[in-house]
């Protein structure tokens, strides 16, 4: 089991794709690897980078205090659970708190809402040219159990795919 936390000051940072360092740990709490954070650019290609990076490091959980609503829908649509910590506990504290599974997030929702991707009309829309991530023809879509073609607007349970009414 890898398990991705996002670093500040020896800590886990305060916010995800803000954090300076990302270590990935092993089911032993022993630091495998870290890397720079590609994110911190800024830019939509960065966060992506950010992506890239956990899951090429076959990341099974992240930890975080903060996270954007995007980018927590993103890593749960790749499979990866995702962990609420707190960077008031020591890195071993959330590291054996990592597979307690009462502590994750479920849900895009449970993110923050991202203001300035609002502000530039969302994805590489709206009236001040968007983000440049060329995202824009870009659409989501998740098929449920019976084919039926579910928009990722629609509230879904994620243990077993079905619309949630």
């Amino acid at each position: 089991m890898i398990i991705a936390m996002p670093m500040s000051r020896g800590r886990l940072a305060g916010h995800f794709t803000k954090a300076p360092r990302i270590g990935f740990y092993n089911e032993y709490h022993h630091l495998v690897t870290s890397f720079d954070n590609p994110a911190l650019a800024g830019d939509c290609s960065a966060k992506k980078a950010m992506l890239d990076l956990i899951k090429q490091q076959k990341t099974d959980v992240v930890m975080v205090q903060h996270i954007g609503e995007r980018m927590l829908g993103k890593l749960l649509a790749a499979g990866i659970s995702v962990s609420k910590g707190d960077s008031a506990l020591s890195i071993e504290q959330l590291l054996d708190q990592s597979t307690d599974t009462t502590c994750r997030l479920l849900d895009a929702s449970e993110g923050r809402s991202s203001l300035n991707h609002l502000k530039k009309g969302g994805c590489c829309g709206g009236e001040t040219g968007g983000c440049s991530c060329g995202g824009a023809n870009e659409k989501t879509t998740i098929l449920s159990p019976d084919n039926k073609q579910n928009t990722a607007a629609d509230k879904l349970n994620y243990a077993g795919f079905r619309v949630i009414n």
